[in-house]
This record gives structure tokens, sequence and C-alpha cells, in this order.
């Protein structure tokens, strides 16, 4: 039976020898997998970092980006509110003429655009009357007619068969508005372009 245990015992020594082969060669195969799977996790977890880098600074550049035009658009309707209290500030000192001034205005607003046989409204606010604009030169020579007084802001109205013309100085200044908020805004806002 010696022989017998002897084969016995070498067949189990054999097998323990080749079961803890097989361990270690599984043990060092699992060690690689797993340091391979912390490897790829590693290599995950910095390409998503990169890429959340990427993103959050595309995120601060568009917000930089909408800022600035939120700023460019305050300032642009601050501008706006300058210019237009100019244009106030305009219609207000002209609404504000004396009669001597205002009679120039009405002389030359009548050379200019009234056509023979006019019928002419003159500014409620008007300082001046009917007496001093039936004065005007033009007046007598374009042979117009007084028709009375109108809500304008400020100036004359003309009206004939054909036409309709305000001449106020709301709607001159309105008429002048794109080409003078330029100046106005190169005399104000002298450092911009």
């Amino acid at each position: 039976m010696e022989g017998r245990e002897a084969i016995v015992g070498k067949i189990l020594s054999d097998a323990e020898e080749k079961a803890a082969a097989i361990r270690a060669d599984a043990s060092a195969r699992a060690e690689t997998l797993a340091q391979d799977a912390r490897r790829a996790a590693e290599e995950s977890l910095a390409a998503g970092r990169r890429a959340l880098e990427t993103q959050a600074a595309e995120i601060v550049a568009r917000r930089e980006t909408v800022a600035a035009l939120d700023v460019r658009k305050a300032l642009l309707a601050a501008k706006r509110s300058v210019i237009d209290e100019v244009f106030a500030g305009a219609l207000a000192s002209a609404r504000a003429f004396g009669k001597a001034k205002y009679c120039s205005v009405l002389e030359a607003l009548l050379e200019r655009y009234a056509e023979t046989g006019d019928e002419v409204y003159l500014a409620a606010d008007a300082p001046v009357g009917e007496k001093e604009l039936v004065s005007c030169k033009a007046f007598a020579a374009k042979k117009l007619r007084f028709a009375g007084r109108m809500e304008l802001s400020g100036g004359l109205r003309l009206e004939n068969d054909v036409c309709v013309k305000d001449l106020s100085f709301g709607a001159l200044l309105e008429a002048e508005r794109g080409e003078l908020e330029r100046e106005i805004a190169a005399a104000v806002f002298p450092a911009e372009k």
C-alpha cells in the first residue's frame, strides 16, 4: 500500500502544486487586470476632467461674451438716452425762441417750403401771432393764407390741395435726426469711434 499511498501522495502533491501555480497565475492575472482597470479608470477620470475643464472654459467664455454684449447694450442705451436728451433740449430751446428769432425761423421756413396759395397754421404756443406771420416777406410774396393756430411742437404747418407739410420744430429735428445723431455723438463722446 505504500506504493499506492506514495502514488496518491504524489498525485495530491502534483495537484496541489498545479493548484498553487493556477492560483498564482490567476492572482497575477487578477492583479494585472486590476492594474489595467485602475489605469483605465484614471485615464477615463483624467479625460473627463479635461472635458469638464474644456466645457467650463467654453461656458466662461460664452458668459464673458454675453456679459460684454450686455455692457455694450447698456452703454448704447445710455448714449441713446443722452442723445434723446440733447434732442429734447434742442426742441425746448427752439420752442422758447424770442419773437425776433422765431420770426426769422418762420421766414426761412416759408421761403424754402411754402408754395403759392398755401394755408399756414401756426403753433398754438408760438410767441408770435398772425400779425407777425403776415408781415413775413415770403407770406405776401407767395400769397399765403393764415388758417389759424394748432397744436404743434413749435413752428408751422403748410397745407394745400395736394399735400401737407409739417414744419414743426419737432418734425424738422426728427427729419434730420439720423445725420445729426452722428455729429452729436462725435461731440458728446469724442473718444468713441
